[in-house]
């Protein structure tokens, strides 16, 4: 777990927060003078930000683990009250979220749990097997929530697998949490999988500082 704290961080008053999979803190900087950056570095990213097991999609990559649930209960339950404890974190402005696998998992953290306030997807791997007719069967749990869902219109564009179908996932999972969620923003750019991913983020920063009102 990374901390970056604004310069003038002043214990005696709140600030939002967002806790970021996969830890790439820079990536939100524009951020950083208004907002706790609470970066998460997984040890086994495959396993930590995926539902439920499934087979590689390639030979010789290992399979994926399916620990979501695991790594949930921590991140939203010890660790959260710990850093709440320490840092003056505004309950009503906490968000969460990551890219590719770590946007995927924070998409599945709504059928669970209801500790923030705000859950973002930049390029999620909704192609993941079974997600869909997850979406599709269970009730949401987080629903009072500002949720941002960002994918590419190209993305998996030189697959023959699954991925080959990314977008088609992705427009799918997008209607369904749009379709439960009133508040959620659903954007699709041009881009790949792994392009772009300072602009991405930089538009997904402007978003947010607007819904929270940040300077």
């Amino acid at each position: 777990v990374k901390i970056s704290l604004p310069s003038t961080y002043d214990p005696n008053q709140t600030y939002p927060a967002i806790l970021l999979n996969d830890g790439n803190l820079d990536f939100l900087s524009s951020l950083s003078e208004s907002v706790i950056l609470v970066g998460l570095t997984s040890k086994n990213r495959l396993d930590d930000y995926t539902p439920w097991k499934a087979s590689a999609l390639r030979d010789g990559a290992p399979d994926f683990g399916g620990q979501a649930n695991a790594y949930h209960s921590h991140l939203f339950g010890s660790l959260l009250e710990k850093l709440q404890a320490i840092y003056r974190l505004d309950k009503n402005r906490l968000a969460y979220g990551g890219y590719s696998l770590g946007g995927l998992t924070a998409v599945y953290s709504l059928f669970h749990f209801d500790k923030v306030s705000c859950i973002f997807s930049i390029c999620g791997s909704f192609w993941y097997p079974g997600f869909i007719d997850f979406c599709r069967t269970q009730d949401l749990k987080n629903k009072d929530c500002l949720v941002y869902l960002q994918n590419g219109k190209t993305e998996g564009a030189n697959h023959s697998n699954r991925l080959s179908k990314a977008p088609f996932y992705a427009v799918e999972i997008h209607r369904l949490i749009q379709k439960e969620i009133l508040t959620t923003c659903s954007v699709f750019d041009p881009y790949g999988h792994h392009e772009a991913l300072k602009e991405r983020y930089a538009d997904f920063a402007d978003w947010l500082a607007t819904q929270w009102h940040i300077n």
